[in-house]
């Protein structure tokens, strides 16, 4: 009991100043740099995120499980992810030259921003060998200290007027020399380097990873997909806007989202109908008490108008009317959440994924449509978007437990 209040109280300080640090960074990049820039950074990062996520196979969630199940090739774990998720980055790089170029997106930007998320993916794979020992208070100060430092830099260089492609490069070096460190901190021998991949363990970590990123990437599609396809129909200060506005509720959204993943261990253990159903009831009440959020939003418009337009300038004035309609998609995002939580622990992802695909592509066709009637169409787009998701992975899930 000892040591989970512990983890807890570093867990939540991490989370905390990940979200302070995060919300501070996209303020005064947004307020140095215009709309216009943030939202290209803004759009890059999503599609990297999506493209990244797909090419790290969720290998540090797979290599705490295996570590804490004791693998007989422990040892050999850590440099088997380490090639498998550098092999898969190189080979992404090559497939990004078509890929911005679909999505209109900035080459440069979206490089950066995917070595971003290999080497945070790699700082992750180097720190689950303390988590599989249940020890989040040494790689939650590490995150937390890494993370400070990363802002104190980031906000001197931006202040001192350097481009935002220089506050990413800073932000690869730290993750870099903190994976460094994380590697480093692993006893000698707990750890085997021979240059060496073992076909055993290679085969076992990319199996396990190609089921486990499943359900991983549909959560991203859910958080990302929006400023993506957003970046598709909409440029300059206009995408800025609205990507600010999309991400307000993706910060609301990851708030009361990261509480329900406390429900995945129970839901792993139940195995009577009854205790799904009444989980699901519960949820289900949590997800309409959630529309309180977009109401108080919607109550406080003027005033938030006139605080956006202190934090980020006049250019930024109609984030706080885009975002007072965009957040009554927050209930339904939820609810999405919460059929992917339940697929992963049902064990039904390939069908969940299916349904998310199916539902994102539903999306870019509403994109298309709504794009040309003229009256909110990006408003209209994100809200139908997410109810389309929610829908179809509502209609997996009962599927699945017919």
């Amino acid at each position: 009991m000892k040591n989970w209040k512990k983890n807890t109280i570093y867990i939540s300080a991490m989370q905390l100043t990940l979200l302070v640090v995060n919300f501070f960074l996209i303020t005064i990049i947004s307020r140095n740099y215009g709309a216009e820039i943030y939202g290209e950074y803004a759009s890059s990062k999503s599609l990297s995120v999506l493209i990244g996520t797909c090419s790290v196979f969720s290998l540090a969630l797979v290599v705490t499980k295996l570590l804490a199940q004791k693998n007989k090739f422990s040892k050999y774990i850590f440099q088997n992810a380490y090639w498998l998720i550098l092999r898969n980055f190189f080979v992404a790089l090559v497939l990004l030259i078509p890929i911005t170029f679909i999505f209109k997106r900035n080459l440069t930007f979206t490089s950066l921003l995917l070595m971003v998320f290999i080497i945070n993916e790699l700082l992750h794979v180097a720190l689950a060998f303390f988590q599989a020992r249940s020890d989040f208070v040494t790689s939650s100060k590490q995150i937390l200290i890494r993370t400070v430092i990363y802002g104190s830099g980031a906000w001197v260089l931006i202040s001192q007027g350097f481009s935002i492609v220089t506050i990413i490069i800073f932000q690869i070096i730290n993750l870099l020399l903190f994976f460094l460190i994380a590697n480093r901190s692993i006893p000698k021998d707990e750890i085997i380097f021979n240059f060496e991949t073992e076909s055993e363990v290679k085969n076992n970590l990319q199996n396990s990873g190609k089921k486990m990123v499943l359900t991983t990437f549909s959560s991203a599609l859910v958080s990302e997909l929006d400023i993506v396809l957003l970046g598709l129909f909409y440029s300059g200060s206009a995408l800025g806007i609205l990507a600010w506005s999309r991400r307000i509720l993706e910060i609301i959204f990851q708030i009361l989202a990261a509480s329900m993943d406390i429900i995945f261990p129970e839901l792993s253990k139940a195995k009577k109908t009854t205790q799904i159903t009444q989980i699901r009831k519960t949820l289900r009440n949590v997800c309409a008490i959630s529309f309180i959020v977009p109401i108080l939003f919607f109550l406080m418009k003027d005033i938030n108008k006139e605080i956006f337009i202190t934090l980020l300038g006049p250019e930024f004035s109609d984030v706080s009317l885009n975002t007072t309609w965009i957040l009554f998609s927050l209930p339904v995002m939820l609810w999405s959440r919460i059929n992917i939580i339940f697929s992963r622990a049902q064990g039904f992802e390939i069908k969940l994924t299916k349904a998310v695909l199916f539902g994102s592509a539903g999306s870019f066709m509403i994109y298309n449509f709504v794009h040309y009637l003229g009256y909110y169409p990006a408003v209209i787009s994100i809200i139908s978007s997410q109810v389309l998701i929610a829908i179809a992975t509502t209609y997996s899930f009962r599927k699945s437990n017919v």
